[in-house]
């Protein structure tokens, strides 16, 4: 974050709270001048107010004009994103643009809450969907964790459950391998979960390292796909969700079915029930 030198920085913020043993890894906080142990939410309100209250008459109106300008440019950057989200959209294996196109298609007028991380899509739920609530978006680990994202998934739908909200979550399958065993227990304890995999046949972060690394090094790429990718045989989640009490379906790998299929699973969600919807997807 660039802070001009003459600033001071305030925190208000609940992360010195999350300490909860002598051996943890936080990353490196932004150092600020006064730091707050408090609800940023319920203080926020109140605090724009003072702040509003405490702008002098001069800078008003350039104040009003930046934020113009801010808006233009988000507008503007929405949309050449919208309009990157149709290259390769009748693809198959499916786009990660279209994938998540269709999903807002479906989610868009009910109260929804994307409990997954978005950078494994290329970032297309954050650049194409409308999330101006605090709960649209929960981020990620913080840690890049592998094996985090299925887990932490169903227990944002936990919380979601009793606020009546749609939680979606777009799965990569790598990660779901590592404890697939958690879509028993949002079968078990009937937690509604709209999960769509992001099923790319690989740990895609890997093959990508491994094809740079071997470019770097004048290797063949060739192999590259040596214990990076799922394949012979391919993996059907579908029925790995089936067995483990859930609903499925797919795989889908015909663009054209992917509308009507999270219609039903979306459906479903709204029953009270999980879904799996099982997505065969290009690698970002």
């Amino acid at each position: 974050m660039r802070v001009k030198p003459s600033a001071r920085l305030i925190s208000i913020s609940a992360s010195e709270l999350l300490t909860k043993s002598n051996y943890q890894d936080f990353q490196r906080f932004q150092s600020v001048d006064i730091g707050m142990v408090g609800d940023a939410e319920a203080s926020l309100p109140a605090l724009i107010e003072f702040v509003k209250a405490a702008i002098p008459a001069s800078q008003t109106d350039e104040i009003a004009r930046r934020g113009e300008r801010m808006k233009k440019s988000w507008s503007d950057g929405r949309a050449r994103a919208i309009a990157a989200s149709g290259f390769a959209w009748n693809a198959s294996p499916i786009s990660t643009a279209r994938l998540c196109a269709e999903i807002w298609g479906i989610i868009k007028n009910e109260d929804w809450s994307l409990v997954s991380m978005d950078y494994f899509q290329s970032f297309w739920p954050t650049r194409l969907w409308a999330m101006d609530k605090y709960h649209n978006y929960i981020g990620g680990s913080g840690g890049y964790g592998m094996g985090y994202g299925a887990p932490a998934a169903v227990g944002a739908a936990l919380a979601n459950k009793a606020l009546g909200r749609i939680s979606v979550n777009i799965q990569p399958d790598g990660d779901l391998m590592y404890a697939p065993g958690v879509l028993w227990t949002a079968a078990h304890h009937k937690i509604p979960l709209l999960s769509v995999m992001h099923n790319n046949r690989g740990y895609h972060q890997e093959v990508m390292h491994v094809q740079r690394m071997a470019a770097r090094h004048m290797r063949a790429l060739d192999t590259a796909y040596i214990g990076t990718t799922l394949r012979d045989p391919f993996i059907d989640y579908a029925k790995i969700a089936q067995g483990m009490g859930v609903a499925a379906i797919g795989p889908i790998t015909d663009p054209k079915d992917l509308a009507p299929a999270l219609k039903r699973a979306i459906a479903i969600v709204k029953g009270g029930e999980p879904v799996l919807l099982d997505v065969v997807t290009q690698g970002r």
